[in-house]
């Protein structure tokens, strides 16, 4: 009885089957496990980019559960200025008004504290 027989080493071909099938596995697995666990729940910034369309066609998409307006940059003392890079504040009401009558939650972001003080003292004016 011979005490070593060789194998037919595998092939190239059968070695990129198995690294598929490898990789299909651990990739597919997980991903099927989050769609089961997937909480349906899905928040988007809105207001940074004109070109990301209105407040309304955000909600329209049926994409999103809750939008974030960015953002009030400037608030207290009497002062607020909404930056909203070029979109018509005209009408935005209204839009806030029709997203949530579709049962999308609507927020506005603020910058924090730390932010005004940072800008009063690039702004001497405004101390």
């Amino acid at each position: 009885m011979a005490l070593s027989q060789r194998r037919a080493p595998m092939t190239l071909l059968a070695h990129a089957t198995v690294l598929v099938f490898v990789t299909t596995f651990v990739l597919v697995v997980p991903a099927s496990a989050e769609l089961v666990n997937k909480t349906g729940q899905l928040t988007v910034f809105w207001g940074r980019h004109k070109a990301e369309g209105s407040l309304r066609e955000a909600c329209d998409s049926g994409m999103y559960t809750m939008v974030i307006m960015s953002f009030l940059n400037v608030y207290g003392h009497g002062k607020y200025n909404l930056d909203i890079s070029g979109h018509p504040v005209a009408g935005m009401g209204a839009d806030i008004k029709h997203c949530q009558s579709k049962g999308v939650l609507v927020s506005l972001a603020m910058l924090p504290e730390y932010v005004m003080v940072f800008r009063s003292m690039q702004e001497p004016s405004a101390i």
